[in-house]
């Protein structure tokens, strides 16, 4: 075993996450229709898988430290497995959305873990450029993502919605595997390193406190659209299932991953700043897009568009905090990634309650009315237009920042 071994099962590892986080949002419409759980239920699950991966964040460097690397990857990939297994079996023997609640919890506890880990893992393997390695990375998420909708969408369509509970013990065989991978693959030593930069010291460095808000941004803009849009092309524009899952997330998935990929080859030459200036400018015209196009195909080219507009956030902040903060390592990732799900869990879940409340207001039931829309499909586009937000933060904290690091 070498440490192209160890890069795979951390690809593996950050394709176990895309898993988690993205399979359930498949299956939002069959829950709705099925168990009758409203929006606000909805945004709730997504905003506790997001929750639960955010205080998994906090507590990661406590875990990582008394169980080493190798024994929180193996603990991470079975708690994964074990949830979603759960969602599975247990909406059958328990009342639909507690089961749902207790499977959401544990998988998140897995894919939380998983993503604090295999980054300062790969960030410290000696295989070439540092950046690139980082993106390509993170480029297994959107393939992983890519996989999940493109299969578990087909196999709906082709055996109905009746056997969703067969996909998620499916997909479950991935982290499983990667538990054994994980027991045999080289780990490379990383603790020495926290003596250098500890939790406090990094959040007094002002270039740090920067990286975390825009990591924030960047959360929040990548996983609301990731998370709604299934949901979102059924309900608020009207198309099938089918053709709006092939044409939102996985067009959303394809477009990340090739952003990141072409990061991962070029990086290198770009200017860090720039590149987020221009990705955030496109991500806010692509929300925007989604969100009040009157065409609902237009509406959907800029929700997979926003994939791409998305794809060098994380990553990049990632990357730039290696490199500007030596030493950082477990605790640099963990902080990093605690404010990554501080944005996932409070965009999704904005989303949905801006969306429900959207439903209440009389003024804006008058206007889709006027526009001849259903009032749920106004509320679900304002939902998803508020998220622009995010992004518009990210973009004015970039333009107006004064540190002279950030390049």
């Amino acid at each position: 075993m070498t440490h192209k071994s160890t890069m795979l099962a951390c690809e593996f590892g950050i394709t176990t996450q895309a898993v988690v986080n993205n399979l359930t949002p498949i299956l939002l419409v069959i829950f709705k229709d099925n168990f009758g759980i409203s929006y606000t239920l909805i945004a709730n699950l997504l905003l506790i898988n997001f929750a639960v991966q955010l205080i998994t964040d906090a507590l990661s460097i406590k875990i990582i430290n008394t169980f080493g690397y190798r024994r929180s990857g193996i603990i991470a990939q079975l708690c994964a497995a074990l949830g979603l297994i759960f969602l599975g079996f247990l909406p059958h023997f328990l009342p639909a959305y507690p089961a749902l609640l207790l499977s959401v919890v544990t998988y998140a506890f897995g894919g939380g873990l998983l993503e604090v880990m295999v980054s300062p893992i790969v960030d410290s393997l000696d295989l070439g450029h540092q950046s690139a390695r980082m993106s390509m990375l993170h480029s297994f998420y959107c393939w992983g993502q890519l996989a999940v909708v493109l299969i578990s969408t087909a196999a709906i369509k082709i055996f109905s919605g009746r056997i969703w509970w067969i996909l998620p013990l499916c997909w479950s065989v991935i982290p499983i595997i990667n538990a054994w991978l994980f027991h045999i693959v080289p780990i490379p030593e990383i603790s020495d390193n926290e003596k250098i930069k500890t939790p406090r010291s990094l959040l007094k460095m002002p270039v740090f406190i920067t990286m975390c808000i825009l990591m924030l941004c960047s959360g929040a803009a990548e996983i609301t659209m990731s998370q709604w849009v299934s949901l979102f092309a059924q309900k608020g524009l009207g198309i099938n299932k089918f053709l709006g899952d092939l044409l939102g997330p996985c067009m959303f998935a394809a477009f990340m991953g090739i952003g990141r990929m072409l990061y991962g080859i070029f990086g290198g030459r770009l200017n860090l700043k720039k590149s987020l200036i221009v990705c955030s400018t496109l991500c806010i015209l692509c929300y925007i897009t989604a969100a009040f196009s009157q065409n609902p195909y237009i509406a959907l080219l800029g929700c997979s568009i926003t994939g791409f507009s998305v794809s060098i956030m994380w990553p990049g902040v990632y990357s730039f905090s290696s490199r500007i903060i030596p030493g950082g390592s477990t605790a640099m990732f963990s902080i990093l990634a605690l404010s990554g799900d501080i944005g996932c869990s409070i965009g999704s879940w904005l989303c949905g309650i801006i969306s429900e409340l959207s439903l209440k207001n009389t003024n804006i039931l008058a206007y889709a009315q006027k526009l001849s829309i259903s009032a749920e499909q106004m509320g679900l586009k304002i939902g998803i237009g508020f998220t622009a937000l995010f992004p518009l933060i990210m973009l004015i904290l970039l333009i107006f920042t004064k540190n002279p690091e950030i390049k």
